[in-house]
């Protein structure tokens, strides 16, 4: 039986990891990629947004830098007056790192022709305790579906500025 410290730890641990992946939504949401970056991600690590079927190659990107540049050349250029969530988290401790999954799901408005959008899909995520805070070590988005909501997920699986489409 664990003890009464091991256990707080671990629901510090969990707590600290989905702060962190509420701090994530609400940072992408606002555009404030440079702070995302700093306070969200190790300085290794890597993000890899890809389509569940396959459609479109994955778009990864390693460092800082590059994660940065993701985040304010391809999505904010895709999706603008974002809001999305996270919900469903499953997380296993290891120490001081991690791994764990949610379920995301977004509304946003595509800056190209001003529809809403929907999307969903799973974050994938590693996780390392870096000076005593969590941070991503890296972020695997497997988006099931990102539509205009005229068109509705099911006949719409992708953005068309996505796949060109």
């Amino acid at each position: 039986m664990k003890s009464l410290e091991q256990r707080l730890r671990a629901l510090e641990d969990r707590n600290g990891i989905e702060e962190l992946r509420a701090t994530y939504c609400f940072l992408v949401d606002d555009g404030k990629f440079d702070e995302l970056v700093e306070r969200c991600f190790t300085d290794d690590a890597r993000c890899d947004f890809r389509d569940a079927r396959g459609a479109i190659a994955p778009l990864v990107s390693t460092g800082h830098t590059e994660i940065r540049a993701f985040f304010g050349q391809v999505v904010a250029a895709l999706l603008g007056d974002m809001s999305h969530t996270v919900h469903n988290h499953r997380i296993v401790v290891d120490g001081d790192t991690a791994r764990g999954e949610c379920y995301f799901e977004l509304t946003a408005t595509s800056p190209a022709t001003n529809e809403a959008v929907v999307g969903a899909g799973r974050y994938l995520d590693r996780y390392r305790r870096v000076d005593g805070v969590w941070r991503f070590a890296e972020r695997v988005a497997v988006i099931g579906h990102m539509a205009p909501l005229a068109e509705g997920w099911v006949r719409q699986r992708l953005l068309r500025a996505l796949t060109g489409a």
